[in-house]
C-alpha cells in the first residue's frame, strides 16, 4: 500500500483495469476535481491530528491510493 501511495499517476494507471484506466486518462469532471482538493485538504488535517470527515456526492469516483485512511460521508439520497 505505500508503494502504491509513492507511484506517480502514470504508473499508477497501468494497474488500473481497462474501464477504470480510459476514466482518469479523459481526465476527472469538475466534481471529482473538487472531492479530491478536499481530501488532500482532510490529509492535512490529519496528519495535525484533527479527525475530518469528507462528505460528497460523488459516488462514482475511482477510488485512489491517496484516500486510503481518511473518511468519507457519501450522500446516498436520501439524508
Amino acid at each position: 500500500l505505500s508503494e502504491l501511495a509513492k507511484m506517480n499517476m502514470d504508473s499508477l494507471i497501468e494497474l488500473l483495469p481497462t474501464r477504470r484506466r480510459r476514466t482518469l486518462k479523459r481526465g476527472l469532471p469538475p466534481r471529482q476535481k473538487k472531492l479530491l482538493m478536499k481530501l488532500r485538504a482532510a490529509r492535512k488535517q490529519q496528519r495535525k491530528g484533527k479527525d475530518v470527515v469528507v462528505r460528497t456526492h460523488c459516488r462514482d469516483m475511482v477510488i485512489l491510493p491517496e484516500m486510503v485512511d481518511l473518511t468519507i460521508g457519501v450522500h446516498n439520497g436520501k439524508d
